[in-house]
């Protein structure tokens, strides 16, 4: 099941513990100076500290993670459904692949990987869990949170065939009648995508 609530946050590890800090209830005379956007067109005799203290909690967030705050679960994907289904039908049945896996650009010979880092495209490390990611429209979009790495990395599959059908870089080899199992379990769980019931229809990892 995918996680939206925890550890969608991109930044270090650091950082996140500094914001858990920040978080917590203060006194009006600690209170930090946070940046919510609209203060910069504010005088300082224009500024009210009892109104600015009110903002709701998402202004609280230091203000590079609101930028990342984007999830996948935002848009529609019933046209890209349509154009996948349409380029499965003629591979239903044939048993072929209808994508085979791509390695990841990124994990060259001899190099040293960070922790941070995974095997897999459109995943990394996040505390104890792993991170789906994916670019939609040309920006990084946040997917799930995992304890699994194979479940970070066959959701990836899923939302980039969803995205980019026959095109799609993916982890794993997939079968058209495999795909649209994964497509037909999305749409009746309510637009959730369950990647372990898909583990055993791998046939091939990068």
């Amino acid at each position: 099941m995918i996680n939206i609530n925890n550890d969608f946050c991109l930044c270090d590890v650091s950082v996140q513990f500094q914001q858990h800090q920040l978080l917590q209830p203060m006194s009006q005379q600690e209170q930090p100076q946070w940046r919510t956007g609209w203060e910069p067109q504010l005088s300082l005799s224009q500024f009210n500290q009892s109104q600015y203290s009110a903002v709701p909690a998402i202004g609280r967030v230091p203000y590079t993670c609101q930028k990342q705050v984007k999830t996948i679960h935002t848009y529609d994907f019933s046209k890209h459904q349509k154009k996948l289904k349409a380029k499965l039908c003629p591979l239903l049945g044939t048993g072929l692949a209808f994508v085979t896996a791509k390695k990841k650009a990124n994990l060259c010979k001899g190099k040293k990987v960070s922790k941070r880092r995974s095997k897999y495209t459109g995943v990394t490390k996040n505390s104890i869990n792993y991170q789906t990611l994916i670019v939609v429209r040309g920006k990084k979009t946040y997917v799930g949170s995992f304890p699994l790495e194979l479940d970070a990395a066959i959701t990836f599959d899923f939302y980039s065939l969803m995205l980019h059908s026959d095109k799609a870089p993916t982890n794993f080899a997939w079968k058209a009648e495999d795909i649209l199992e994964m497509v037909e379990s999305f749409n009746l769980n309510g637009g959730v995508f369950e990647p372990a019931r898909f583990h055993s229809k791998l046939i091939n990892s990068s």
